[in-house]
C-alpha cells in the first residue's frame, strides 16, 4: 500500500506533545529531582514502643526524633525499599525498671535481640512472647523472675542465645527444652533449679557456651559431653551434683574454659584432657580428683588460669609447668602434693599458691614464707614441723614457737579496715590491699591470714580484696563495718600462740556491696562456708539474708577448741550465689571483724602430782578412820555420798559452763509441755540411757527428748561427754543436737525427731517392720559408712564411736541414716592412725539379712 500523509489534525497533535516533551527534557537538565520520602518507622510499633514506655515509666525516648536512632532501639529500614523501619533490637539493661515483664514485645514481628538484664522484672515470662518467631538473643539476666522454667521459652525455636542468670526459678528444666536446637549459647546460672542436668541438652550440637553454676542440679554429672562438640565454654561450679567427671568429657577438645567445682559423691582420677589445647581456663577445684598432675597441662601454650586447688593430688609438680611462664594464675592449695619445691615456682612473679600440701624441704627448699605473690603457708609436710630451721608458716597447723609466758588468750581483728577501739576494746587493722595468693603476718605476730583466689572475669589486673560501704552505716560499732576483707575462694585467719582451751569466736559480718534500695545492686545473692577448726559452722551463709537487710549487722558466736596453741577460721567460696551483679566479680566471702576470747580463767590452774609424801598422808588418813567407831563411819558415810552427788552434780554443771557449747538451753518446763509431762503414749524408745520422748516445742519444731534414767548405767561423765562430742560435730549422716535440760535433777538430751525410729526397729519388730528393698538397704550402709568416715578422718576431731548397732542408727522421713549415742565415744589422738580399743558398748553383730518379700 502506497503512502499517505497523516490528516492535519493528526499532525497537529503529534508537534504538541513532541513540544511538551522538548520542554520537559530541557527544564529537566537544569532542576534536580524530587528526593524519595524519609524511612519511617511502622505506625504499629510506634504504638508498641509507646505502650512498653508508659508500662516502664520511660520518658526518654523522644518519638518525635525517631526512637530508632537511639536510647537503646535499632531498627532495620531497607523494608518498602527503603521507606519503612521495623524493630530488630532492644536493648534495656542497667535500667532498674521494676515491672511485670511487658508482654508487648512480642509485638515487634521481626525482633531479633532482646537484652533486659540487671533490671528489677519480677513475676514470670508472658506467654505472648511465644509469637516472637525471629527472636536470636534473649537475655534476662540478673532480675527478680521467679517460678517454674518458663516454659514459653521452649516455643521460640529460633533462640541462639539465652541467658536466665541471676534470677528466682526453680524445679527441674522440661525435656521440651530440648526443641531449642539452635541454641548456642545457655546461661542458667545462679538459680534454684532441681533435679539432673536434662539428657535433652545432648540435642544441642551447635552449643559452644553452657553455664550452670550455683544451681541446685543434682545427680551424677550426664556422659552425653561427646555429643556437644563444639563447646567453647562449659561451667559448672558450686551445683549439687556428683562426680566422678565423666569420661566423656575428653572428647570436647575445642574447650577454652573449663570450670568445675565441689563436686559430691566419689571421687576420680584426673580426666584425660590432653586433646584441649585451646585450653585458656581450667578450673577443676574441691572434685575429689586423686592421683598425679598429668605433664600436659605444661604443653598448652594458651593456658592463663589453672586451679586445682582442695582435692586429693599426690605426688610432685610436673617438671613440664616450668614451661608454664606465661600462666598468670596457679592453685594448688590444699592437696596433698609431695617431693621439693620447684626453684622455678619461687623465682616466677605471677601468683603462684601451693598452700597446704605436703611438701619437703629437700636440699635447696625454702626455710621461710616469701614476701610476693607466691603463697607456702602450711605447704610443708607433718615430718617437717621438727625442723628448727623452718618458719613455722611453713609447718603443718602454723605451730607457736613462743614459750608458756607468751602465749595470748584473746583476739580482736578490724578485717579491711584501720585499727578501731571498741567498748574498751582494740580491734587491730588489717589493711593489706593484696590477697590473690598472699600470707601475712601481723605486725605483733600474734595473728596472721592465708588469701588464696582471684576474682574471674571482672577484666581487672589488680583485685580489690577489701570492700568499703558506698553509704555511711547507720547502726552501733559501724567503724567495724564499714570496710570488710573480701575473698573469691579462701581465706584462713590464724590466731597464733593461743593458750589452750575452750574460746568464744565472734565473726562480724554486714552486706556492704550490695545495696538495700531498689537498684540492682540490690539483687546480689552472696554465699559461703565458715570453718572452725576444720569444723563446718556456716554452709550457704548469705549475711544479707541472716541479718535481714544490706548494711545491717549480724553476730555469728561460736565455741571452740584450741589444742595446739593455733586457731584456725578458715572462709571458703563453694561457687554458689551471684556473680555477676552488681558486676562481674563479685562474689565471695566478706568478713567485717573477728574477736576471739577465752571461757577460763588466765593463767591456767594446773594440779600438782601427787607426791610420795602425799600417798604416805593418804595411808595414816585411812588408818585414822579404820580406828572411828562404826556408828560414826555410817554417818560420815551417808553425809561422804551425799556431798559425793552433791560435787558431781556441781562438777558436771562446772563442765558444761566450761564447755559454753553454741546449743540451746531448755527448761524443764519447756520439755515437760513439749512431751506432755513425759506422756507414756510419747514414748518412742527405751535405752541404756533412759527413755525416749517425742515432744512438740511451741514453735511447731518435733524433737525427740532422750531422758537420763536414774537406773542407767551411763552417768553424768557419758551425759557431758555425749553433749561435748555431738554439738562438735555436724554432718548429715549424725544425728543433730539440739540443746538439754539440766535443771534440778532432770538431764535431757533434745535431739532433731526422727520419723522412722531406728534401724533395730526397722528391722525386727514385727508391728514397725518395714519393707526395705535392697537400694534403700544400700542408701542406709551407705550414710553410715559417710558418718564412721567423717568422724574417723574428716571431723577436726578424730571420734571413736564404740557402740554401732541398728538401735543406734536412726532413720528419717526419707531412710536416710544418721547415727546417735555418743555417751561412749572417745577421741582419736592424731598420731594413732589405727586404733586398737576394747568394745564399750553391746555386744552385737550388725547385719541386715532380712529376707526381701
Amino acid at each position: 500500500m502506497a503512502w499517505r500523509p497523516p490528516c492535519p489534525r493528526a499532525w497537529s497533535l503529534v508537534f504538541f506533545f513532541l513540544g511538551l516533551m522538548l520542554a520537559e527534557a530541557v527544564h529537566g537538565a537544569g532542576a534536580p529531582a524530587a528526593a524519595p520520602p524519609a524511612p519511617s518507622l511502622a505506625p504499629a510499633e510506634v504504638r508498641v514502643l509507646r505502650r512498653i514506655a508508659d508500662m516502664l515509666g520511660m520518658s526518654h525516648w523522644d518519638f518525635a526524633a525517631g526512637p530508632c536512632y537511639g536510647s537503646g532501639v535499632h531498627c532495620d529500614c531497607s523494608f518498602s525499599n527503603g521507606t519503612e523501619c521495623h524493630v530488630i533490637e532492644i536493648f534495656l539493661k542497667d535500667q532498674n525498671f521494676s515491672s511485670e515483664l511487658p508482654p508487648d514485645f512480642a509485638d515487634f514481628p521481626n525482633l531479633l535481640q532482646l537484652d533486659l538484664s540487671r533490671n528489677l522484672f519480677h513475676g514470670g515470662v508472658p506467654g505472648q512472647w511465644a509469637r516472637m518467631k525471629k527472636l536470636q538473643g534473649l537475655s534476662l539476666m540478673g532480675n527478680r523472675l521467679s517460678g517454674p522454667f518458663p516454659m514459653v521459652l521452649t516455643k521460640i525455636k529460633t533462640l541462639t542465645n539465652l541467658s536466665i542468670e541471676g534470677n528466682e526459678f526453680h524445679g527441674p528444666i522440661p525435656p521440651e527444652i530440648g526443641g531449642l536446637i539452635q541454641m548456642e549459647k545457655l546461661i542458667l546460672s545462679a538459680n534454684e533449679f532441681t533435679g539432673p542436668l536434662p539428657t535433652a541438652l545432648s540435642l544441642f550440637s551447635n552449643l559452644t557456651d553452657l553455664r550452670i553454676s550455683g544451681t541446685n542440679f543434682s545427680g551424677r554429672i550426664p556422659d552425653f559431653w561427646g555429643k556437644l562438640k563444639s563447646l567453647k565454654k562449659l561451667q559448672m561450679e558450686g551445683s549439687l551434683m556428683e562426680g566422678p567427671i565423666p569420661s566423656s568429657l575428653s572428647n570436647l577438645t575445642n574447650l577454652s574454659d573449663l570450670r568445675i567445682s565441689d563436686l559430691r559423691g566419689s571421687g576420680s582420677a584426673f580426666p584425660n584432657l590432653s586433646g584441649m589445647q585451646s585450653m585458656r581456663t581450667m578450673v577443676l577445684r574441691k572434685c575429689s580428683i586423686s592421683g598425679s598432675i598429668p605433664s600436659y597441662i605444661g604443653s598448652w601454650t594458651t593456658l592463663k588460669h589453672l586451679d586445682l586447688s582442695f582435692n586429693k593430688l599426690s605426688g610432685e609438680i610436673p617438671p613440664s609447668f616450668a614451661n608454664m611462664r606465661g600462666v598468670d594464675y596457679i592453685y594448688l592449695t590444699g592437696n596433698s602434693l609431695t617431693g621439693n619445691i620447684p626453684g622455678w615456682l619461687l623465682t616466677r612473679n605471677k601468683i603462684a599458691d601451693i598452700s597446704f600440701n605436703n611438701f619437703t624441704m629437700g636440699s635447696s627448699g625454702p626455710s621461710q614464707c616469701l614476701p610476693g605473690s607466691v603463697n607456702l603457708v602450711e605447704s610443708y609436710s607433718p615430718e617437717m614441723n621438727s625442723l628448727n630451721s623452718v618458719q613455722p608458716c611453713l609447718k603443718r597447723n602454723f605451730p607457736c614457737v613462743a614459750s608458756n609466758g607468751q602465749y595470748r588468750s584473746s583476739l580482736h581483728i578490724n578485717c579491711g579496715d584501720k585499727e578501731a577501739t571498741i567498748n574498751g576494746i582494740k580491734y587491730e587493722a588489717d589493711t593489706t590491699p593484696k590477697g590473690a595468693s598472699l600470707l601475712y603476718v601481723s605486725p605483733g605476730s600474734n595473728w596472721a591470714f592465708s588469701s588464696t583466689g582471684n576474682f574471674m572475669d571482672d577484666n581487672i589486673t589488680d583485685d580489690n580484696f577489701i570492700a568499703t560501704s558506698t553509704s555511711k552505716l547507720d547502726m552501733p560499732n559501724s567503724e567495724l563495718y564499714n570496710k570488710a576483707r573480701l575473698s573469691p575462694l579462701s581465706l584462713t585467719y590464724y590466731g597464733l600462740c593461743m593458750f589452750n582451751g575452750t574460746y568464744t569466736v565472734k565473726l562480724h559480718f554486714s552486706e556492704i556491696v550490695f545495696t538495700n534500695d531498689s537498684t540492682y545492686c540490690s539483687l546480689g545473692k552472696r554465699r559461703f562456708n565458715v570453718f572452725i577448726q576444720g569444723r563446718m559452722v556456716l554452709e550457704n551463709f548469705n549475711i544479707e539474708q541472716s541479718s535481714g537487710a544490706a548494711g545491717m549487722p549480724i553476730i555469728k558466736t561460736f565455741q571452740t577448741y584450741v589444742t595446739n596453741h593455733t586457731l584456725e577460721i578458715q572462709f571458703y567460696w563453694a561457687g554458689r550465689g551471684t556473680t555477676g551483679i552488681p558486676y562481674r566479680g563479685s562474689y565471695g566471702p566478706l568478713i567485717s571483724a573477728i574477736s576471739v576470747t577465752p571461757n577460763f580463767q588466765i593463767p591456767l590452774a594446773v594440779e600438782p602430782p601427787k607426791t610420795r609424801d602425799s600417798k604416805r598422808s593418804s595411808r595414816v588418813s585411812i588408818a585414822l578412820v579404820i580406828g572411828i567407831p562404826v556408828t560414826a563411819i555410817f554417818t560420815a558415810l551417808i553425809i561422804g555420798i551425799y556431798c559425793i552427788k552433791k560435787r558431781r552434780k556441781s562438777l558436771m554443771h562446772k563442765e558444761l559452763r566450761a564447755l559454753d557449747l553454741q546449743i540451746g538451753s531448755f527448761t524443764l518446763r519447756q520439755i515437760k509441755a513439749a512431751t506432755r509431762n513425759f506422756d507414756a503414749a510419747n514414748k518412742i524408745g527405751e535405752g541404756g540411757f533412759g527413755s525416749v520422748y517425742k515432744g512438740l516445742l511451741s514453735d511447731g519444731t518435733i524433737i525427740a527428748v532422750k531422758q537420763l534414767s536414774s537406773r542407767s548405767k551411763q552417768g553424768n561423765r557419758e551425759f557431758v561427754n555425749e553433749i561435748g562430742m555431738i554439738s562438735a560435730l555436724h554432718h548429715p549422716n549424725l544425728v543433730k543436737l539440739y540443746g538439754c535440760c539440766t535443771e534440778g535433777n532432770q538431764l535431757s538430751l533434745v535431739y532433731e525427731y526422727m520419723e522412722n525410729n531406728c534401724l533395730a526397729r526397722a528391722l525386727f519388730v514385727e508391728q514397725y517392720r518395714l519393707r526395705l528393698d535392697w537400694p534403700t538397704r544400700h542408701k542406709i550402709c551407705l550414710g553410715i559408712a559417710r558418718g564412721l568416715a567423717y568422724l574417723h578422718e574428716e571431723s577436726a576431731i578424730r571420734i571413736v564411736h564404740r557402740d554401732i548397732k541398728a538401735s543406734n542408727i536412726l532413720l528419717d522421713k526419707d531412710l536416710n541414716a544418721t547415727i546417735s549415742d555418743f555417751g561412749l565415744a572417745k577421741l582419736n589422738e592424731d598420731d594413732h592412725t589405727h586404733i586398737s580399743t576394747k568394745v564399750a558398748g553391746t555386744m552385737l553383730v550388725f547385719y541386715m539379712r532380712e529376707e526381701l518379700s
